[in-house]
C-alpha cells in the first residue's frame, strides 16, 4: 500500500523544529525591533517636513513644523490670512525608546511659498546609541538624512 501523507511523528518532529528555531531568533528581535523605530521615526519627520513644504508652494502660504522635545512630539500648521498659525490634523508621536533634539530657532521649521526655509537639523536617537540626523538646507530647501 502507498499512501501518500504526513505520520504524526513527522508532524511533532517538524513543529519542534520550528520552536527551537523561534527560541534562538526571539532574543535578537529587541536589538532590531529599536533600531526599525529609529528609522521609522526618522523617515516620518522627513516626510512631514516634505509635506509642509509641497503645501506652501501648492498653497502659496507659510506652513511650519513644531517640534515639541519634551512631549517628543511634532505638529505642521499653515498660517492664515490674519497671520495666526493654524494647526492641521493631530500631533505626531515619536516611538518608545526615540527621542529628537533640533537647532531650529523655537524648535520651529517654516518652510515659504518659494520652498525655502532656515538651516537646521534634527538629531533623532534611540536608547541603544543610534542616532540619526535630518538635515535642512534652507537656501534650496533640500532636506536629507545622514
Amino acid at each position: 500500500m502507498n499512501q501518500r501523507g504526513m505520520t504524526l511523528i513527522e508532524l511533532i518532529i517538524v513543529m519542534v523544529i520550528i520552536a527551537i528555531g523561534a527560541t534562538l531568533t526571539a532574543p535578537n528581535i529587541g536589538g532590531w525591533l529599536t533600531n526599525y523605530r529609529l528609522r521609522s521615526a526618522t523617515r516620518d519627520v522627513v516626510s512631514i517636513m516634505r509635506v509642509a513644504q509641497m503645501k506652501a508652494v501648492s498653497n502659496n502660504t507659510s506652513y511650519r513644523v513644531a517640534f515639541d522635545t519634551v512631549n517628543e512630539s511634532y505638529i505642521i500648521q499653515y498660517q492664515d490670512t490674519g497671520g495666526a498659525w493654524v494647526t492641521e490634523g493631530g500631533p505626531q508621536t515619536l516611538p518608545t525608546g526615540v527621542k529628537f533634539n533640533t537647532t531650529f530657532a523655537g524648535n520651529i521649521t517654516t518652510f515659504s511659498p518659494n520652498s525655502r526655509a532656515m538651516d537646521g537639523s534634527i538629531t533623532l536617537n534611540n536608547n541603544k546609541g543610534s542616532i540619526k540626523t535630518v538635515r535642512l538646507l534652507g537656501l534650496t530647501g533640500r532636506i536629507r538624512i545622514e
